[in-house]
């Protein structure tokens, strides 16, 4: 190891390394005087009372230069910048880490008495050395570091050398700005005394080990080693002590990544001033060094540009996005400034289950990345698109070409690769004659908008129409929200919470929103005219109807076939649209809207939104829009037994001491338990719901071994694919589609879009979970025997036999004989098509 001039003198009068011959002369003299005048005491007891002196007169320009707040702040508990951190429930029940949030990386630690653990440990002595070989002597200001500077300074006729100690660092870390003058720094001085009055020297170290700035976005020791090193600060060797206090002067000049020449200087002063301390001996001082420069310095391979934000914690963005805006934005009933959430060490404990959410971002991001790239056609809006920017310039290039006579090459000088192709697609679109003639404007015009319009042409080409989404899932007995997806991927671009923003029609996936509330309307009055239950027969035919401002309204199947009489049942699992529509006129939208909107939860919506259902047939065919959260609010209703469920995302948080400053369980408490719809008919439209996932459009979505119930819903065009359904322990709701109303391609349904990737996510995300089964506490529901056919009492010619669920007071009584002696021999139509539920344009 080189040796090197040692910048730490046991003499104030000592002259400092690297001085010149005029200096060390002007050292030597003075030093010879005073020893002299001091005699063999080396003037201790004068340097007791200079210090003394010293001291009180710092006191009386502190109490100038301080502020009645400076007692107060060091007297008053302070803790620390720290990152605030996101927890979600581990695979076996525990707490784990999925995110963390700061502007200052730091990770507090605790020095101990204990032996190695406190002021003795190897990194707090490296730092003393390096900064305060005095530390543990003076009383927050060195006196005699003081003078020498002073000397020092005045001698070189610059700031050569500085004379702040650890406390003094603590004080401008701790209470002060950046801001260099007398008065700050006489108020640093005085802020010192305070410290050292009010703490040990243990817990001061403590202070500044957590705070000192080490480089590349760290701040404390302990967020320095684990960057650095990758270990904690107690399992640092002398050598990596050393390479950390050797930053504290200016980490960016001696950051062993920025500059590791420079780094490898300081390093060795630092592992000097430990040997002279008594901390190391020469053979020890001799191989901390080797290990570093075989084992660090010769092994480094990170970019000088690397932060510790780079190594920023974050699991699950889209659960950190959500409950940031959630906090922040005092969507729940607390709220937090962005300080607090950055630097104030919250503990945010939140519902999500680690399990539920890897396997939502795994399994749907990955399904709507494919869908993307499956469907990467471009749709004739990005022409469109094409055509606004550039009118019809693109077309009329061969047309102006031979009407002027321009060279071969005059255009496609100017004009990219993908505004060729453009051009190429562009140009079968059909436009008319007349159109291109309208726009023979000049060669110069035609120039500069090729010119001008090339960075937007590939913008425009190279956007790429993304298939996005939305997932989430709900606990349907507590409100607990285990895994939110708001779409492709969180990026700069696309950061939209889509399950909470995204108002898109469901399709027939509300229609067991509109048979519960006709059911319920019914066993809430089985004397009405038109009752409703699961073995209502419906006729499935064509059906025309005129609406309120007299246009004629006739609601289509997807397959264009009907099939004639059927239970709701049947005609739920097969999504009828014409059934729909019949069952919510005859019923009545009187009837079924407050119903259904109370099951929706309308009024819990923002106020931009409308807080009820129109009185328009449309409704029963799901062209009310609705978000995913929604939907799974209004699924819940009928896993829970008919309550209402209250979604939450944070279950509790504490702040940096561990006290707990917000708990669910307290709002939760206050919250009324409301019966939406009875247990009965939350039963029945359960049962309805199995049926479509056994037999029906829902068929992608079963799992073995567990029930599974819910509803796939398309809408026209197929631009939205919707599945939302529920197991006894979970309820999720998936939708698929383009931000913009687009269509998804043909076939591109409920059934063939969501439910297949509703059923993969779920089955990795309950994996290890009990199937159970549904429960219905207090349901009055109860079965009677029916004919199949008829949903009336058997009668002597009834071909099949089948158990129905009902309300109390809405059972058939009687058989239907004229029904039973028209059915086949299996009592059903002998062909049945599966109607995949699609709003026509018709419809809408």
């Amino acid at each position: 190891m080189e040796s090197q001039s040692d910048p730490y003198r046991s003499s104030i009068f000592s002259p400092p390394g690297r001085s010149g011959i005029f200096s060390r002369s002007v050292f030597f003299a003075f030093n010879l005087i005073m020893a002299r005048r001091l005699g063999p005491s080396d003037g201790r007891a004068l340097l007791k009372a200079l210090g003394g002196a010293v001291f009180l007169g710092l006191l009386c320009i502190g109490l100038v230069a301080g502020t009645p707040l400076d007692l107060w702040l060091v007297f008053e508990e302070r803790g620390y910048n720290q990152p605030s951190q996101i927890f979600a429930v581990g695979p076996d029940g525990e707490d784990m880490m999925i995110a963390e949030i700061y502007t200052e990386f730091r990770r507090v630690i605790h020095l101990e008495p204990e032996r190695g653990r406190g002021l003795d440990s190897r990194v707090a002595q490296a730092f003393i050395a390096t900064e305060d070989n005095k530390f543990e002597s003076h009383l927050g200001v060195d006196f005699e570091g003081i003078l020498r500077a002073a000397v020092v300074n005045a001698m070189a006729m610059r700031v050569k050398e500085g004379a702040s100690t650890i406390t003094q660092q603590v004080a401008r870390l701790r209470y002060l700005s950046r801001e260099r003058s007398l008065v700050r720094k006489l108020r640093e001085a005085f802020l010192a005394v305070l410290i050292e009055l009010r703490y040990s020297k243990r817990e001061i170290m403590e202070m500044y080990l957590n705070m000192v700035p080490l480089g590349h976005g760290t701040n404390g020791i302990e967020a320095a080693a684990q960057f650095y090193f990758g270990k904690g600060f107690l399992e640092l060797s002398w050598g990596e002590a050393a390479v950390l206090s050797a930053m504290t002067t200016s980490p960016n000049t001696f950051s062993p990544l920025r500059s590791p020449d420079n780094s490898r200087d300081k390093v060795q002063v630092v592992l000097r001033r430990l040997f002279e301390t008594g901390h190391l001996n020469l053979e020890q001082m001799e191989s901390e060094y080797s290990q570093l420069e075989q084992g660090f310095y010769t092994t480094l391979n990170r970019s000088p540009r690397e932060t510790a934000s780079g190594e920023k914690l974050n699991l699950h963005p889209y659960v950190t996005s959500y409950v940031w805006v959630n906090l922040l934005e005092g969507r729940q009933p607390w709220r937090y400034s962005r300080w607090r959430m950055v630097n104030g060490g919250l503990r945010i404990y939140t519902t999500i289950n680690h399990q539920h959410q890897s396997a939502a971002e795994q399994e749907f991001i990955r399904y709507l990345r494919e869908q993307t790239a499956r469907r990467k056609r471009p749709p004739f809006n990005r022409y469109e698109l094409f055509y606004e920017a550039f009118g019809e310039l693109p077309r009329l290039q061969s047309v102006l070409r031979d009407y002027y006579g321009l060279p071969e090459h005059r255009f496609d000088l100017d004009m990219s690769r993908v505004e060729r192709d453009f051009l190429r697609a562009y140009s079968g679109e059909g436009q008319t004659e007349a159109s291109l003639m309208a726009l023979l404007t000049g060669t110069d015009q035609m120039d500069q908008a090729f010119v001008a319009g090339r960075e937007r042409a590939a913008e425009l080409a190279e956007e790429e129409q993304a298939v996005e989404g939305a997932l989430i899932s709900i606990r349907p007995r507590t409100g607990e929200i285990t895994a939110i997806v708001g779409g492709s991927g969180m990026t700069a671009g696309n950061q939209q919470m889509r399950f909470e923003t995204a108002y898109r029609q469901p399709g027939s996936a509300f229609k067991p929103i509109v048979y519960a509330s006709g059911i319920e309307a019914t066993g809430l009055d089985p004397d009405r005219d038109y009752q409703l239950t699961a073995a209502t027969l419906v006729d499935d035919s064509p059906q025309h109807f005129v609406n309120r401002d007299l246009s004629e309204y006739s609601p289509e199947n997807y397959s264009r076939s009907y099939d004639g009489l059927m239970r709701l049942r049947r005609a739920l699992t097969l999504s009828k649209n014409s059934v729909a529509v019949q069952v919510y006129r005859n019923v009545g939208p009187d009837a079924i809207n407050p119903i259904a909107a109370r099951i929706l939860d309308l009024d819990s919506r923002p106020s931009n939104r409308p807080h009820s259902l129109p009185a328009e047939a449309t409704v029963a065919l799901g062209s009310f829009g609705v978000t995913p959260l929604e939907m799974a609010r209004a699924y819940a209703v009928f896993a829970s037994g008919g309550q209402r469920v209250y979604p939450y995302i944070v279950d509790h948080i504490t702040d940096s001491t561990g006290q707990v400053i917000y708990d669910s369980r307290e709002e939760r408490a206050r919250q009324e338990v409301e019966q939406v719809i009875s247990p009965g008919t939350a039963m029945i439209i359960t049962s309805m719901l199995q049926d479509v996932v056994e037999e029906g459009t829902g068929r992608a979505a079963r799992m073995s071994g567990r029930p599974v119930a819910g509803k796939t819903g398309t809408t026209n065009r197929n631009k939205n694919a919707w599945f939302v359904g529920f197991t006894p322990n979970l309820v999720t709701a998936v939708y698929v589609g383009y931000d913009r109303p687009i269509s998804l391609g043909g076939g591109a349904t409920g059934g063939g879009l969501a439910a297949p990737v509703w059923g993969r996510y779920m089955h990795r995300a309950l994996a290890g979970e009990p199937g159970g089964r549904f429960e219905f506490e207090g349901s009055t529901a109860y079965s009677v025997e029916i004919c199949e056919s008829t949903g009336a009492l058997p009668g002597r010619r009834c071909p099949r036999r089948m158990t129905e669920l009902f309300l109390p007071g809405t059972a058939p009584t009687e058989a239907n004989d004229e029904l039973e002696a028209g059915a086949g021999q299996d009592g059903v139509p002998a062909v049945i098509i599966d109607d995949e539920d699609v709003l026509t344009d018709e419809d809408l």
